[in-house]
């Protein structure tokens, strides 16, 4: 019942148009035939299929001067092979107005995607954007916390997230902003963050940015992320990072009890377009495991075009140090002919792991995608993966899409 009443609320937004002049709607719709392999049962070799239903409907210049519009997206499924129930997600559904109060607030209202550096989620409340106040701005927002599973919506009225920001937009391009977060489960406190996000830009080619997160109930920092981008000349953008992470979890989770540890990653990238139809990459990441294990992580990528409607993605990874070894590459490439695109991939990691396997891990996957007229196309695509558990994993889906 649950999904029927979504899947009419999306679709009533198609509507919405008649009842105001100036509104427009686009409609973007995925219905899709997938199968796959059971990865929990016993027999690891039967074959499931679903269908599957996706729908997004954004209606915009509902009023006169285009402030108001209403954004919703969705998803039904049923596995037929099967005897289980139609399930469904709403992934938002909401009503966003710009300058509620002219220049001064913006307010979203219903399911709607919420995020700051203290905390972040889907809810069915409120997101209001309180700005201009000079260069300072407020935001606040919460409702109902949204929680998903594999296909459908789980979770009860006592779930809530609840937060706030206060903002500066100054000279430079600086950006910083200070927040607050609480989150609840069947009514009882289960985190409770302090972020802080920023960002600057001091000359034009040059950006500083970072990202603080602070559990208070753990008394730990459990995100950290400073980083800065240059490009100091034409065609060339180097980038260094310097992230920590340290796992924490809601008050009631058994894991809360386990012991963790610290990771840590300093990186260093750079891009450089070698041509208008080739760019070269290249990455190196020193990984830090509880202080004293250490792993190092180099990447190197191509992109190129070498002839019209070929292109060419090519990444090989080496990995060594803590936990074992990993060599890996991923190659792909599109070509398109006439109204389709025929694209096809290849991913191999060779590894040695630490007290424990070694082996290869292989995944070779095609897909078509086709043209039927300007807004309706097909898809189709499948795959075969190979490693420790599978001899061959075979999956794949075929898709109708519609954009209007």
């Amino acid at each position: 019942m649950r999904v029927m009443k979504l899947l009419v609320m999306l679709m009533a937004l198609a509507c919405v148009p008649l009842l105001s002049h100036a509104a427009e709607v686009k409609l973007t719709s995925s219905t899709q035939y997938l199968w796959y392999q059971d990865l929990i049962a016993a027999d690891k070799e039967k074959s499931l299929q679903d269908i599957a239903q996706y729908l997004r409907v954004n209606v915009t210049n509902v009023d006169k001067e285009g402030d108001i519009n209403v954004y919703a997206y969705g998803r039904a499924t049923k596995q037929v092979s099967t005897s289980q129930d139609l399930e469904g997600r709403l992934y938002y559904l909401y009503v966003d107005y710009r300058n509620a109060i002219k220049e001064h607030l913006d307010l979203r209202a219903g399911r709607t995607y919420v995020n700051a550096a203290a905390i972040s989620g889907t809810v069915d409340g409120f997101h209001a954007d309180v700005k201009n106040l000079g260069p300072v701005g407020v935001t606040l927002f919460g409702g109902r916390y949204v929680i998903f599973d594999e296909k459908r919506e789980i979770g009860n009225g006592g779930d809530a997230l609840a937060g706030m920001s206060v903002y500066l937009d100054t000279i430079k391009n600086t950006h910083v902003e200070v927040s607050y977060g609480r989150k609840y489960g069947d009514t009882d406190l289960m985190r409770e963050n302090v972020g802080l996000d920023f960002s600057t830009t001091p000359f034009g080619t040059l950006n500083f940015y970072g990202r603080l997160k602070y559990d208070t109930m753990s008394e730990s920092y459990n995100e950290m992320l400073f980083g800065a981008k240059v490009a100091p000349v034409k065609d060339l953008t180097l980038r260094g990072e310097y992230y920590e992470s340290y796992p924490t979890f809601d008050a009631a989770s058994i894991y809360s009890v386990f012991a963790v540890n610290q990771y840590k990653e300093l990186s260093l990238s750079a891009q450089y377009q070698l041509a208008t139809n080739y760019r070269v990459s290249l990455k190196y990441a020193r990984e830090t495991f509880d202080g004293d294990s250490h792993a190092n992580v180099y990447e190197v990528g191509l992109l190129a075009k070498p002839i019209k409607n070929l292109t060419l993605n090519l990444t090989y990874e080496n990995r060594d140090g803590y936990a074992g070894q990993l060599s890996g590459i991923r190659f792909y490439g599109e070509y398109k002919i006439a109204k389709a695109s025929v694209l096809a991939g290849i991913d191999y990691d060779d590894f040695r792991r630490q007290l424990s396997r070694e082996g290869s891990a292989k995944r070779y996957w095609a897909g078509v995608n086709y043209a039927i007229t300007k807004i309706i196309s097909a898809v189709v695509r499948v795959e075969d993966n190979i490693n420790f558990t599978y001899d061959n994993s075979y999956q794949g889906y075929a898709a109708i899409q519609i954009n209007y």
